[in-house]
């Protein structure tokens, strides 16, 4: 065989074997039972929870020099010992463009710095992310409506009774408690749930339902709002009792698991309470730390209840607000559809003259948190530990600030800190 043709052989054999190759391999692929090599890495069959995206200010519209103004006002605030420290971040546009932690998370005991992952008792923030967002998720599949009867879930639940006239009921409904227009008394305490029911031993939540199921009403359902910690009590009941399941389980499973929200939960063990910033001490004296400030969710509902015990951090409640600034949606998980949201962000018709949306403030009638320059859209809610956020979905914004004043001080000069920040973040915003 001259050289030539013995090129030509070795360039169809090679053809051939390649081909060959090929061949096999789609044959293998096609039976499926082709196998990984020994030391590949298995993929995970679940869509990892996307993460959340940090970016220069002018990337978003905003001016840095105007929003690097927010540090000296928390720092006047940290100077006048009115809040121990603070963690403060700003979203818009799905990015994160401030993100700062501040002072001390702890000074009774030790002196501990704030950090940008420090845990917060968020109390009544506890209403709106994982209450309202679960009773409107419920609300979209069909197993509750807005307008039903709460006596529909919870039998013995009384309504509002004329005195003149005793046959006169109004019943309160689900929406009635979400806008805080059900005529149910502010607050109740441990002490009077077990003066009523000395029998009972705390925590117990039959007890509790009962206790509120019953207690006198102060007005007729939608004409009188009044902020009440027991309309949430009873909407995480109705949660309950709808699904058949714990409302933190419900919570953990429907809203904070598929956000990615890893650093939030009800009840924190004590590896997570390590990174809790600390409140007040409780009765005996111990500082609460990973422990709910509210007594009423702490000694009467052991910790899970709609109207405060949930923890989280921020970076997990920016991956919510960005939830809701996109319509329901975030990375890839829709957790509500955009009709949900929208009813979560504007007044019920014929409830607007009390600046309350669905289990949010709406800040239409007067500045107070939202500062003086967002939007009329803005929307928030805080929580007495001092805990607050802020969306504005006219600008697709985002602020939150999360401190522990409880720690230190009861001041409430944390109002006057949430407001001059969200002005700051308005004024910063140029396109």
């Amino acid at each position: 065989m001259n050289e030539k043709l013995r090129v030509r052989f070795s360039i169809f054999a090679w053809v051939a074997m390649a081909v060959a190759v090929v061949g096999c391999a789609i044959y293998v692929v096609g039976r499926g039972d082709i196998l990984p090599p020994e030391n590949a890495v298995e993929q995970p069959n679940e869509v990892l929870p996307a993460q959340l995206v940090y970016a220069a200010p002018s990337d978003v519209g905003l001016d840095a020099e105007r929003l690097e103004r927010i540090d000296a006002i928390v720092e006047r605030y940290l100077e006048r010992e009115l809040v121990p420290g603070a963690v403060v971040g700003v979203m818009r546009h799905d990015k994160i463009v401030y993100a700062k932690a501040f002072g001390l998370r702890e000074v009774v005991d030790a002196s501990v710095p704030m950090t940008l992952d420090t845990r917060f008792d968020l109390a009544s923030m506890t209403k709106p992310i994982a209450t309202a967002t679960a009773i409107m998720q419920l609300v979209e599949r069909g197993t509750i409506r807005l307008n039903e009867r709460v006596d529909n879930y919870i039998p013995n639940f009384e309504g509002w009774v004329d005195e003149e006239d005793r046959r006169d009921t109004t019943h309160i409904r689900i929406l009635d408690l979400l806008t805080h227009n059900s005529g149910l008394p502010a607050y109740a305490t441990p002490k009077q749930i077990v003066k009523m029911h000395p029998d009972v031993e705390l925590p117990n939540r039959d007890t509790v339902v009962e206790f509120i199921s019953h207690l006198p009403r102060l007005s007729k359902p939608r004409t009188e709002c009044r902020y009440s910690c027991l309309n949430f009590v009873i909407l995480s009941e109705i949660v309950e009792r709808a699904t058949g399941v714990s409302f933190d389980s419900y919570v953990e499973d429907n809203i904070l698991a598929p956000l990615g929200m890893t650093n939030s939960c009800f009840t924190p063990d004590s590896e997570y309470a390590e990174c809790c910033a600390p409140t007040t001490p409780d009765g005996s004296g111990r500082m609460l730390r990973g422990v709910v400030h509210d007594p009423l969710s702490r000694e009467a509902l052991g910790g899970v209840s709609g109207n405060a015990g949930l923890f989280s951090t921020l970076d997990d409640i920016m991956k919510f607000s960005a939830m809701m600034l996109n319509g329901g949606e975030w990375g890839g998980v829709e957790l509500l559809s955009p009709r949900s949201v929208e009813v979560l962000l504007n007044e019920p018709r014929g409830f607007e003259q009390w600046d309350r949306t669905v289990g949010w403030e709406s800040f239409r009638g007067y500045s107070s948190t939202a500062g003086d320059l967002l939007s009329s859209s803005a929307v928030g809610h805080t929580g007495a530990t001092g805990t607050s956020i802020i969306i504005d979905p006219e600008l697709d914004l985002a602020i939150v600030i999360l401190t522990n004043k409880v720690h230190r001080t009861t001041s409430e000069h944390i109002v006057e800190l949430r407001s001059r920040v969200a002005t700051l973040v308005g004024a910063a915003i140029v396109e």
